[in-house]
């Protein structure tokens, strides 16, 4: 039964890794190229069906360009919050734009998206 468990944290953090390359545009071949596995091995890490190695955890953490413990966080079964690769694509997008004009825009659209939402 334990062995069960601890599989499940392998497919939540294979979720992880799976929705946060496809945030960052990236292939399964390239995330495998990065780590130094086949893509295979990166698809059978994202569906949870094998173990992954604290080295390339590391290292797809480092491709991915988050913390280690983005992928060892306990999940959050709250599915209204946003999720931190989101979170991670605003702030590089905000940081971007060098306009304070446009980025007050921005800040005024967004309160008004999540008034319009509450």
């Amino acid at each position: 039964m334990q062995e069960a468990g601890t599989m499940a944290i392998y497919r939540q953090i294979g979720e992880k890794i799976r929705r946060l390359r496809l945030t960052k545009g990236l292939s399964q071949k390239e995330l495998a190229n990065y780590v130094g596995v086949t893509y295979q091995q990166i698809q059978n890490y994202e569906k949870g069906k094998s173990k992954i190695p604290v080295d390339r955890l590391i290292k797809i953490a480092e491709a991915l360009e988050v913390s280690l413990d983005y992928f060892l966080k306990e999940f959050d079964n709250n599915h209204e919050k946003v999720p931190e690769s989101e979170l991670a694509l605003l702030k590089t997008y905000y940081k971007s734009i060098s306009s304070e004009r446009v980025r007050k825009q921005i800040l005024s659209l967004l309160h008004a998206l999540a008034e319009e939402s509450s």
